[in-house]
């Protein structure tokens, strides 16, 4: 009697289990168009690239981290700006290993030592990060939580649902320039100034990814060509960023990668803060100097 009992219940135990495996999976496959195109949620960097670029396969690609986003404008038929916030090497290469981005022809890689640092915050709502058993709704948990909420306090209160209101969110670009004050400030902020002297072994993880890129991106016959971006020539460059910076070239030397050193190639007038451009002229001119290099 005791052991038919444990069996329904195991059976009903595992039938649920089944039954919410089923809806997890099915809402994995059905949501992610539903997020980007819907405008009822906050997109991340991904997703806003994703949202303007919904082809499968994008052919060419500019790929950094919020540095690249704030330098690059695109044109039509040229390269997708695939700059991400806090995006790093090991990011790009778990969307490819994991299918999430595909690349046509060609693939450049803006680079600072940010971009190759392995302890790096990160967007914890980057799809890539879900680890394989995580279940979708525990990973969307905060978004689809805010969205049920609103839509069925909009419904029940209102007659209707959650409005559409980041239809118009964009990656987010920068305007003028920092004083001097102001930049010796952010320098000395705790938030930044543990990133001024790291040990080289604390970028080993990117540099691996990057080695396996490298070797991903002969084996399918795509271009892959590496910038260090520019910095702020009006601030010292810290011997750490240096030594990222002499082991990035040595890699590209050693793997036959062609590298565009940009370090100084702006003036201090084109930069917000210590390495994003100000759009209103930064961004102009650094596509105006790159775009000569990209199309060669």
């Amino acid at each position: 009697m005791k052991h038919a009992k444990l069996i329904r219940s195991l059976c009903f135990l595992l039938c649920v289990l089944s039954v919410f495996l089923l809806f997890d999976r099915g809402l994995a496959s059905r949501m992610p168009p539903y997020v980007i195109s819907s405008g009822k949620f906050w997109l991340n960097d991904y997703e806003l690239t994703r949202r303007a670029h919904p082809e499968e396969v994008w052919d060419k690609v500019f790929y950094g981290n919020s540095v690249v986003i704030s330098a690059y404008r695109e044109k039509p038929g040229g390269y997708i700006n695939f700059g991400i916030d806090c995006g790093l090497v090991t990011d790009l290469w778990a969307m490819i290993r994991k299918g999430q981005v595909r690349i046509g022809s060609e693939l450049v890689l803006g680079l600072n030592d940010l971009t190759l640092y392995d302890k790096f915050d990160t967007n914890p709502t980057y799809p890539w990060l879900r680890k394989t058993l995580e279940p979708y709704c525990y990973f969307e948990r905060d978004r689809l939580r805010t969205c049920l909420e609103k839509d069925l306090i909009g419904r029940v209160l209102h007659g209707h649902g959650l409005e559409p209101v980041f239809l118009t969110q964009e990656k987010q670009t920068y305007s003028g320039s920092l004083s001097m004050e102001e930049l010796q400030e952010k320098l000395n902020s705790e938030s930044y100034a543990k990133y001024l002297s790291l040990p080289i072994e604390d970028f080993d993880r990117n540099f691996a990814a990057l080695d396996s890129l490298t070797d991903y991106c002969r084996e399918h016959g795509i271009r892959l060509r590496v910038v260090w971006m520019p910095r702020n020539t009006s601030l010292e460059t810290p011997d750490s960023i240096l030594q990222v910076y002499r082991r990035t070239m040595d890699f590209c030397q050693d793997r036959g990668v062609e590298f565009h050193d940009m370090r100084t190639a702006l003036d201090a007038s084109c930069f917000y803060d210590i390495g994003h451009l100000n759009n209103e002229y930064g961004a102009i001119l650094f596509t105006e100097e790159i775009d000569p290099w990209l199309m060669s």
